[in-house]
């Protein structure tokens, strides 16, 4: 698996921010690894299922 840092993501909205931390602090207290396994898979494919509709929509990815 790949390095990945959360924290060289920046959130721009202070909204985001306070959302993200509330959830972060849930997930540090969370102990069942089936609950954080379920969680990752569902945030991937909300992810990639956003890249789809970016793409149907036909907003630029950048990568082009």
């Amino acid at each position: 698996m790949t390095d990945m840092d959360p924290n060289s993501i920046t959130l721009t909205t202070p909204s985001k921010s306070f959302a993200y931390e509330k959830m972060s602090r849930e997930i540090e207290e969370c102990n069942d690894i089936d609950t954080l396994k379920t969680v990752l898979r569902c945030y991937v494919k909300l992810y990639f299922k956003q890249q789809e509709t970016i793409a149907v929509i036909g907003i630029p990815d950048g990568n082009t």
